[in-house]
């Protein structure tokens, strides 16, 4: 097989990238214009559904008023029969109403009469008015009494067709009259025909296939001549025909009275609704296919692209003619950047003697090769140099581990353990203790900062502690002169949060003292709430010297857990920045009752640390130790 030239291949790639760039230039003005297009058209269908709705209202809500003035009034005043056949005859007189009644409950007019109903209607423009209402014409049980009845709200009925009335399709708006007692005891209508809605839905078509559709509170059509003519079905009987879950969500917020636009695809057509409620609990929508809302950017679409097509075709026949001219110098240079590619990095370059761009590509080979060969030398020296570093800090951190204490007593009267992490390779956190007779002397600290300066610090102050605790001095005494010593000439302002404390093992006396370290926490033995340790304000060590430290002390019962910490444990930290914290460490503490042994203790107050942290990085030193008093 013939290798192609490179010439042809980088015409033919530089064809394909502006073939790429021309079609997704195409792609995105396709795209937006669609959508564009497409969000107008949603606009547009929506200001067309809103003047719509207002259209329908404004019928709607003067007969709404009119009905509930009737309403209003008689409820302010006691009315006979003449004063119900006036009133619903002025009803009657508004042109969009052909009928008119005051319905009463069973016994509500008169307590003889189970039936009573005065009903005005208008027939070929003349007033008539009848008490209608019987075993044959039983109008408890037909919906515009019922529900309103039943619900003691206004309601617009579904259309039905009037028989013996106006002889139409109508719906009848209904008002409930309320007792005293809250009762509903009449109801006053007013009958509209819906023939004048009809001819308004139907003459709504913002393009060729859309249409626009009312339907009622209980989903039946407000529009009856719907295409195939009389409908006998409703909004949810003709979504359930369809199978389509896009329809069922489309009538489910329609009948929920939401307001919106939802697309959907219906047969293969994709299509989009728009719906929102009137104020009488109807809902309305307009639906349209976006193949006509997309006719015309289609057409446009394809010339534009048919155009760019033989633009490409034009740019390969030029870019080849160029490209060979121009990139013949290339191959010169492709044997030396081969060699510099396995790695021979002093290779030699080839020579180029023109002074354009292929000059400046093998002075930029020639500079590339200078700049590799001193990285690669300061790339070892560099090496060299944190191996060196790392393995001092492996060795400060042995020493630092051990500087505290790893071999715990085993003994009958108490039961011991402590445990060291640090963020770092060093840390700054402290833990000792030492059995003098028998009394139990420990020590825990944090100090402030990480890595080297605060081991540093930490040494020293490990090494104070013990050295002034080895006394006999109260242990606010020997805080004071470990503060003293620490803030003399402590220039760096570094501090060390301190606790120490003394426990008689036989009498279970606990006296201790806090230098601004966290409270301990004191799980009792007989069950009870743990609590925190009380503490004196004092400071931390090396703040200021001649701080007068203050001690406290109590008894604690056989059994007695104590569980000291840094605050690498309180102030563990999610990636939410939300912190392990003092309520989460009480719950661990009530949580810890069963558990056996100091180590396994400690173990497990870390393990839930590090479950609440989730992986985060450990954002400072943790150190715990348990003591038990047995």
């Amino acid at each position: 097989m013939k290798r192609r030239s490179f010439s042809t291949r980088l015409s033919l790639r530089i064809l394909l990238v502006v073939s790429v760039l021309f079609l997704a230039s195409i792609a995105v003005v396709a795209f937006w214009s669609h959508r564009l297009i497409a969000e107008e058209a949603k606009r547009s269908a929506q200001n067309i559904l809103n003047a719509s709705i207002k259209d329908i209202e404004k019928k709607l809500v003067p007969i709404e008023e009119k009905v509930n003035n009737v309403a209003w009034f008689l409820k302010s005043q006691k009315c006979n029969e003449n004063t119900l056949r006036v009133l619903t005859g002025g009803v009657v007189k508004d042109a969009d109403i052909v009928g008119s009644s005051v319905a009463y409950a069973p016994f509500a007019f008169d307590s003889t009469q189970y039936y009573f109903m005065i009903y005005s209607k208008d027939v070929g423009g003349e007033l008539i008015t009848d008490q209608i209402g019987s075993d044959s014409y039983d109008y408890f049980a037909m919906d515009w009494f019922r529900i309103p009845y039943e619900t003691k709200k206004p309601y617009w009925s579904d259309p039905y067709f009037d028989e013996g009335g106006s002889n139409c399709v109508i719906s009848t708006y209904s008002y409930p009259l309320l007792n005293k007692q809250g009762a509903v005891y009449a109801v006053v209508t007013a009958d509209i025909p819906m023939g004048w809605i009809e001819k308004k839905i139907s003459s709504i078509k913002p393009y060729e296939h859309s249409y626009l559709t009312v339907v009622s509170q209980n989903g039946s059509y407000i529009n009856q001549t719907f295409e195939n003519g009389l409908m006998n079905e409703t909004i949810y009987t003709t979504a359930k025909k369809t199978g389509n879950r896009q329809i069922q969500n489309i009538v489910k917020e329609m009948m929920a009275g939401h307001k919106g636009v939802m697309q959907f695809n219906n047969g293969g057509k994709i299509s989009f609704a728009v719906f929102g409620p009137l104020e009488n609990g109807w809902t309305a929508a307009i639906v349209c296919q976006y193949r006509d809302v997309l006719e015309k950017v289609s057409r446009m679409n394809s010339v534009l692209v048919a155009v760019c097509l033989l633009g490409l075709l034009a740019l390969f026949i030029f870019c080849h003619h160029a490209v060979k001219k121009l990139t013949q110098p290339i191959t010169e240079l492709t044997v030396s950047a081969m060699n510099m590619a396995k790695g021979n990095f002093h290779a030699q370059l080839a020579e180029v003697e023109t002074n354009d761009e292929m000059r400046r590509l093998r002075d930029s080979f020639a500079y590339m090769q200078f700049t590799l060969n001193d990285y690669i030398s300061e790339l070892r020296s560099t090496t060299a140099s944190n191996e060196r570093f790392e393995s001092e800090l492996n060795i400060a951190r042995g020493i630092q581990q051990n500087m505290v204490p790893r071999n715990f007593p085993q003994r009958p009267d108490f039961d011991l353990f402590a445990l060291l992490q640090p963020a770092r390779e060093v840390g700054g956190d402290l833990y000792d203790f030492v059995v003098r007779g028998n009394k139990l002397y420990f020590t825990i600290g944090d100090v402030s900062g990480k890595g080297v300066p605060a081991a540093m610090f930490m040494s020293i102050t490990r090494i104070l502690s013990r050295f002034i605790s080895g006394s006999e001095q109260g242990l606010d005494e020997v805080l004071g002169k470990i503060n003293d010593t620490i803030a003399d000439g402590n220039e760096s302002g570094m501090f060390v949060t301190l606790f120490m404390g003394c426990l008689n093992l036989e009498t279970g006396h606990l006296s201790y003292c806090n230098g601004g370290h966290n409270p301990l926490v004191v799980i009792p033995a007989n069950g009870s709430e743990p609590y925190f340790l009380p503490q004196k304000p004092n400071i931390a060590i090396g703040i200021f010297p001649d701080f007068k430290f203050e001690k406290q002390e109590l008894v604690l019962d056989k059994g007695t857990r104590l569980v000291l910490y840094t605050d690498g444990v309180s102030e563990a930290e999610r990636f939410d920045k939300s912190q392990y914290g003092n309520d989460r460490l009480l719950a661990w503490a009530k949580s810890s009752d069963n558990i056996e042994g100091e180590e396994l203790a400690c173990r497990n107050l870390l393990d839930d640390v590090q479950k609440f942290t989730a992986g985060n990085d450990q954002n400072d030193d943790i150190t715990i130790m348990s003591i038990k008093l047995k």
